[in-house]
């Protein structure tokens, strides 16, 4: 119970306690959730029908050291911004230079996947000149072409094909040979370049990672959405199993979909109303369960969501001059004023107090009303890194190491 000398309210401190336990994910959950990741994994690895990861494997096999000059570019799932890094490697295969340009898409360039490619090849012609590389040539098989690998924020299968349930993708490359199209734009414009690997991102990643540090056999991503990536046994993954290119090959597991197909796993997640509400309201309602727990993306929507649920109880923001409109627009709560709120450990909490005013125009929030606010993006944030930390145990344990003797990439 709480003393008639706490900033919080009586009523105020009955929700948060009722909304710390629906949230709560015990160990017991946790070590059920492993399982049930690992199981579709395995699933996914059989080429299962009824399995909810892909597990796609990326043909990443061997490990060269690599030398010259090399072209690597980063394409995000919406399109709207593609990142070009030029490379330049040692006689020992190690990084000696490296030099970066952005580029954000105009909308009209987005139409169309051939308008886009158009736009991409555009980004490479405009990344030679600026870092001088026109008529450079990379030291190859094919003398005249300088190498690039493109790393895409989309599911992409052996044969460079974005997977036809990519629910992600805005461009319009469902089903699409990514490669075919880039080439194709490539040739149009006359480049100088040779694609050698599309791979998707956390894949990428992971074998970035792994060329810095030959341990990393795990890359895991938590941005505005989650993915992970990890090096399995070539003997594990069934029709390839006969492979004697290499003993092991880069899995990308969609690990995001986890929940959206059967019931028995979506049981596994310790799903609220909060979060069914959002799903519901989501543009791909029944997709991608397990990240909408964990991703960025939705971690600030439920906060707002339990913000809003207080408001109506009139239990925070309760001043008539309160602007409460701002807040209760969807998704306007955006998951990076989490962990300014989160860190706020002054007397009055004024990190809280301005994000609120200068964010929503709620410039008379009391005392009570910050520390409501704290609490409920500590609850959401200590479940989402719960799960996070369940969906890493799974990797590792899908690899049967100990986790001391793995060093996985995130």
């Amino acid at each position: 119970m709480v003393s008639f000398s706490s900033p919080v309210s009586y009523e105020q401190q009955a929700k948060l306690d009722k909304i710390a336990k629906a949230f709560a994910v015990s160990d017991s959950q946790l070590k059920t959730l492993v399982n049930g990741l690992r199981a579709e994994m395995n699933k996914g690895l059989k080429r299962n029908p009824q399995g909810e990861l892909h597990m796609s494997p990326s043909f990443v096999h061997n490990y060269v050291s690599p030398k010259g000059t090399s072209l690597g570019m980063a394409i995000e799932a919406s399109g709207s911004r593609i990142r070009l890094t030029r490379v330049t490697f040692d006689a020992t295969g190690n990084t000696a230079l490296t030099s970066t340009q952005v580029f954000i898409t105009p909308c009209i360039h987005k139409r169309t996947p051939a308008l886009f490619f158009d736009y991409v090849a555009f980004c490479i012609r405009e990344f030679l000149h600026t870092s001088k590389l026109d008529n450079s040539a990379a030291d190859d098989l094919l003398q005249s072409f300088l190498p690039i690998g493109i790393s895409i924020g989309l599911p992409v299968s052996g044969e460079c094909r974005v997977d036809e349930d990519a629910k992600e993708d805005s461009l319009g490359l469902r089903g699409s040979n990514v490669a075919r199209k880039l080439c194709d734009a490539i040739t149009r414009s006359h480049l100088p370049v040779r694609v050698t690997s599309i791979t998707n991102n956390t894949v990428s990643a992971l074998v970035a990672a792994n060329h810095a540090d030959k341990t990393t056999q795990i890359a895991v991503s938590f941005n505005h959405g989650i993915n992970a990536a990890y090096f399995e046994s070539l003997k594990n993954v069934e029709y390839l199993a006969k492979n004697s290119i290499s003993d092991t090959v880069a899995i990308n597991t969609e690990i995001g979909r986890f929940g959206s197909i059967s019931k028995q796993n979506m049981q596994m997640l310790p799903l609220t109303m909060w979060d069914r509400r959002i799903d519901r309201e989501s543009r791909h309602p029944g997709a991608r369960i397990l990240e909408k727990l964990v991703a960025d993306q939705y971690l600030g929507e439920i906060v707002r969501n339990l913000i809003t649920d207080f408001m109506d109880c009139q239990l925070i923001f309760t001043s008539e001059s309160c602007e409460v409109k701002p807040i209760s627009k969807e998704y306007a709560f955006h998951t990076a004023y989490m962990a300014p709120i989160m860190e706020d450990t002054s007397v009055d909490l004024a990190s809280v107090e301005a994000i609120f005013a200068a964010e929503f125009g709620i410039n008379n929030t009391c005392y009570s009303d910050r520390l409501v606010v704290r609490r409920l993006c500590e609850i959401v944030a200590k479940r989402a890194s719960r799960l996070a930390g369940a969906l890493l145990a799974s990797l590792v344990e899908q690899q049967g190491q100990k986790t001391d003797e793995t060093d996985p990439g995130v």
